[in-house]
């Protein structure tokens, strides 16, 4: 299995918008791309995928940029990676009536992989990385 270039980006902003939330600040398209090393016009498409998701919020205008639409705890991997990529191995591989017992397996894998993607939150991402100063409200 592999992660799109477009999720991991998209893990990486969430990250940055997870360490500011709570003190008030939006970031800007062009300070995420910035700091996390992502293509701005490829940012800008990601963030309205997660926007639509409903895992982030944004404000227009001059002062206008991102916010996590919640709190860090709240918002897990799964999610994101769902926002961006689709359910973890959906549709199987292959899939075509054939070999049922290959599809149970693979099956099994993606109900693991979703298990774990949907235990591990934002703010844990950042505490096993050790950036941990996220701001609560």
């Amino acid at each position: 299995m592999n992660i799109s270039a477009r999720c991991e980006y998209a893990c990486r902003a969430m990250a940055e918008l997870a360490l500011h939330h709570g003190d008030g600040a939006v970031i800007t398209v062009q300070e995420l791309a910035n700091r996390r090393h992502i293509p701005e016009k490829y940012l800008v498409h990601i963030l309205l995928q997660l926007k639509r998701a409903g895992l982030v919020a944004s404000v227009r205008g001059a002062q206008g940029g991102y916010s996590l639409s919640e709190s860090p705890d709240r918002i897990t991997l799964l999610q994101i990676v769902a926002a961006i990529d689709g359910p973890v191995l959906t549709p199987l591989p292959v899939d075509d009536g054939r070999c049922e017992e290959v599809k149970a397996v693979w099956a099994r894998i993606a109900d693991g992989v979703q298990g774990l993607l949907g235990k591990i939150s934002l703010r844990q991402m950042a505490e096993f990385s050790g950036r941990e100063p996220m701001y609560y409200i």
